[in-house]
């Protein structure tokens, strides 16, 4: 088994496990957990935490659970939590790709692929009349 990244991912697949591991020399996981939470369309989704592998913090997600999450772009919030103490240590977005074992749901485009046909779509039929006053 590869040994997990040492960072964040920047998207990951429904339906598989992710995993990576995290070390912060201000909030080391023998004293803080890791808490991370994703968001979608301004409502919390859901939140997972690392367990401690010594001061480093590891993320495990399951398939089972990963294979519940919709596809599309995510808020991606991480905190360092110890008591009462509260403190982000991380903040983008992710984007989840579909499952691909669930067929009815795979679209392998891109979003700017999609967007892009869609464009062509709506401008297409007008094209020529544009063309013809020319």
């Amino acid at each position: 088994m590869a040994e997990p990244k040492s960072y964040e991912p920047e998207k990951v697949t429904a339906g598989v496990t992710w995993k990576w591991k995290k070390t912060f020399s201000d909030y080391p996981a023998s004293e803080w957990t890791l808490t991370y939470y994703l968001r979608k369309n301004g409502a919390t989704a859901t939140s997972f935490n690392a367990t401690a592998d010594g001061d480093t913090h590891l993320v495990t997600v399951a398939a089972a659970t990963t294979a519940a999450y919709a596809s599309g772009i995510y808020d991606f919030i991480g905190w360092a939590i110890k008591g009462t103490e509260k403190y982000e240590v991380f903040n983008a977005s992710i984007e989840v790709l579909p499952n691909p074992t669930n067929a009815s749901a795979y679209d392998p485009r891109s979003h700017a692929r999609k967007v892009m046909e869609l464009i062509e779509a709506a401008i297409y039929p007008v094209f020529p009349q544009i063309i013809a006053k020319s």
